[in-house]
C-alpha cells in the first residue's frame, strides 16, 4: 500500500491514509511514522510501529435528551446509526422499536396506569392510551404513523428507502419530544414555581 496523507495526533503518533496499489481502494491506520509518510521511501512497517487493523468509522448520530429513558433513548440511537449507514429497513424497524418501547415505559412508570396492562399490540395500545386520556389526540395520530411505517420496513416486500427512512427518524423524534421532553421541562419548570411560592401545588386526590 501507498501513504497517500495523514494527520498528526502529536510528535509521535499519526492516522496515515493507505490506497491499496492492486483496487485503489483507501484504508486509515495508526501508526508512528518516522517522517512524512507520503514521502518516505521506507518500508513503513520497519519505520516505527503500525496497527496491524485499520480504523473503522462510524457515524455520529444526534445528541439525545437526558429526559429520554435510557432504554428507549439507546434504542434510537441504534435506529439513527443504521440510517446513516444506509441500512434503511433495519434503520425502520427499529425506529418502530423505539416507540413500542417508549409506550411499555409510560404504562410501567405512569401512576395512572397502575392497574392496568399493556395490549401486546403495539397499535391498539397506542389506541388506549389515547382512549385512556394518557396521551393526547394528536400524539397518538403521530405514534400510529410512525409505528405503521416501521412496520412497512419490518414486512413490507418492496425496499425501504432513504427518503423513507429520513422521514421516519424526523417523525420519532417528534415523538419522543412529546412523549417524555416536553413534559419533564414543563414539570421542572412548575417545580420551581411551586418551591417559590408563584404557583400553589395541585390537590392531593382522595384515595
Amino acid at each position: 500500500m501507498i501513504a497517500r496523507g495523514f494527520s498528526t495526533y502529536d510528535s509521535l503518533n499519526s492516522e496515515v491514509f493507505f490506497a491499496c496499489q492492486a483496487c485503489n481502494l483507501g484504508s486509515i491506520y495508526r501508526g508512528q511514522p518516522q517522517d512524512d509518510p507520503v514521502k518516505s521511501t521506507l518500508l513503513l512497517d520497519y519505520a516505527r510501529h503500525f496497527d496491524s487493523n485499520p480504523i473503522f468509522v462510524y457515524p455520529g448520530v444526534p445528541t439525545v435528551s437526558t429526559y429520554i429513558p435510557e432504554r428507549v433513548a439507546n434504542l434510537y440511537r441504534e435506529a439513527a446509526r443504521c440510517r446513516r449507514l444506509q441500512l434503511y429497513e433495519a434503520a425502520g424497524a427499529i425506529f418502530r422499536k423505539v416507540i413500542d418501547v417508549a409506550t411499555k415505559y409510560i404504562y410501567a412508570h405512569d401512576l395512572r396506569l397502575a392497574e392496568r396492562n399493556p395490549a401486546e399490540a403495539l397499535r391498539p395500545r397506542i389506541k388506549a392510551l389515547g382512549q385512556l386520556k394518557i396521551l393526547e389526540d394528536d400524539i397518538v395520530e403521530l405514534a400510529d404513523v410512525v409505528a405503521l411505517d416501521g412496520n412497512d420496513a419490518a414486512h413490507d416486500v418492496d425496499p425501504y428507502t432513504a427518503n423513507e427512512a429520513e422521514a421516519l427518524e424526523e417523525l420519532t423524534v417528534d415523538l419522543l419530544e412529546r412523549l417524555f421532553v416536553k413534559p419533564a421541562k414543563i414539570a421542572a419548570v412548575r417545580a420551581k414555581q411551586i418551591a417559590s411560592g408563584q404557583r400553589k401545588p395541585d390537590p392531593v386526590p382522595e384515595g
